[in-house]
């Protein structure tokens, strides 16, 4: 990574995870980025400091930028768009209950900002979006007159390591509308030091689905045999670390006993890449499996439980980890929640504790505990979502002495087994 010595006047378009760290990134790096939101209240909180979202180095890679006046903040359109070198649609494209796509905000945001782009203005797209749509946003430049180009860049946000995974990519994917925007795409992103693979913009969008869709597929790959090895008495752990040392495979392989994904991040890709095989009348018959399989994982945690207890009625059982993934304090789309929706109705007492979430959480009867022993105080199972740090260093044999019924299920594998042998806990992971 080097500093810009140029410094480019960016519009950063969206206030969320993919927006915040975007603009911090890119202003830290030498460039003068305004941060723009349709939300006045979030615009308003982060010119007070307070930033949205929880992403580690954040903060403070605001608070830098702050303090060398190249970051900026405005609810005011028309007063940042014109004269900007570059404006960059950086919106969490929200999905609903069944992962389908949302794109009125991105909408939106170009029936406002297509009329104010200057000539010089290179229009960048991050947010998630079907293939085909950067196509319909340049027929739209088209069709108001503007001769303006626009470059496609998928998002490639790790959350809870987003700012290494956006100032050190293993490589960035860089649609062009044609090679006359490959030049301003190319200084905009002189300062990262990787390699850059141009292509068109329906190469790019499909990129991303594919890329997506290729982890998800692993992902409940993973699961099936993870079941099957449950049933023959095989470690499931020790199969997909043996995986891991194929060289046709890869250490980096999200192969590992789980619950499946949730966000909705890779969901959404597979619907996308679902709906776009139907207009055009392609099988999707592994995508179909790989949702399929996925939906129904959900009810893996339930239906142990329900195994283990017996029945739910009047069970308390207690959470740890809330959030969608350690490292954040986002809890949308959470495994956690969508587990707790299946059980909820139950007649369950359900108490969590996560070191980021100390609110009450709004449409969800759940007890949010202050620390790990008062969520599992005379709870008759507990399960672990969340990888924090923070819940590998327990001593759950002393912690289990609480519980009506000392049952840990472990659904991330993060626990030493061999420091609970001599207790009265009854352990149970995923796959082993």
């Amino acid at each position: 990574m080097t500093i810009n010595m140029t410094k480019n006047k960016i519009c950063i378009i969206g206030m969320w995870h993919l927006g915040t760290v975007t603009a911090g990134c890119l202003a830290i790096i030498g460039n003068e980025v305004i941060c723009f939101d349709f939300k006045k209240e979030v615009i308003n909180n982060m010119k007070k400091g307070y930033l949205p979202i929880f992403e580690p180095g954040l903060q403070e890679l605001f608070d830098k930028a702050r303090k060398k006046n190249i970051i900026s903040f405005s609810n005011n359109l028309k007063n940042i768009i014109p004269g900007s070198d570059y404006v960059y649609i950086t919106f969490d494209t929200p999905v609903d209950s069944h992962d389908k796509v949302n794109l009125a905000v991105i909408h939106k945001s170009m029936d406002k900002i297509i009329p104010l782009i200057s000539p010089k203005t290179l229009l960048v797209i991050s947010s998630q979006i079907p293939v085909g749509t950067c196509r319909k946003i340049i027929q739209k430049i088209r069709n108001k007159g503007k001769k303006n180009e626009l470059c496609y860049i998928p998002e490639n946000l790790r959350l809870g390591d987003a700012i290494k995974s956006f100032l050190e990519p293993e490589r960035i994917v860089i649609g062009l509308s044609s090679d006359l925007a490959k030049q301003k795409a190319e200084n905009l992103l002189s300062h990262i030091k990787t390699s850059k693979i141009f292509m068109n913009l329906e190469s790019a969008e499909m990129t991303k689905h594919a890329m997506n869709a290729y982890l998800a597929t692993l992902i409940s790959f993973s699961s099936e045999i993870s079941n099957i090895c449950e049933k023959v008495g095989a470690n499931a752990l020790d199969v997909m670390n043996a995986l891991k040392t194929e060289k046709r495979v890869s250490p980096y392989a999200p192969i590992m006993p789980g619950l499946g994904f949730g966000g909705g991040t890779l969901a959404r890709d597979i619907q996308i890449l679902k709906e776009v095989g139907s207009i055009h009348k392609v099988k999707t018959e592994v995508l179909n499996a790989v949702f399929s399989n996925n939906t129904h994982r959900m009810e893996y945690v339930s239906d142990k439980l329900k195994m283990l207890l017996g029945t739910l009625n009047k069970k308390k059982i207690a959470f740890f980890g809330l959030v969608y993934k350690a490292g954040t304090n986002t809890l949308r789309r959470s495994l956690t929640l969508q587990i707790i929706d299946q059980i909820k109705n139950k007649n369950v007492i359900i108490s969590a504790y996560d070191p980021m979430i100390k609110e009450k959480i709004k449409n969800y009867n759940i007890e949010v505990c202050k620390s790990p022993s008062e969520a599992v105080d005379k709870a008759d199972a507990l399960v672990i979502m969340t990888d924090w740090d923070e819940f590998k260093e327990i001593n759950y044999s002393d912690l289990a002495k609480s519980m009506r019924n000392q049952i840990i299920f472990d659904t991330k594998n993060i626990l030493d087994i061999s420091k609970l042998k001599k207790s009265n806990v009854k352990y149970y992971g995923i796959g082993c």
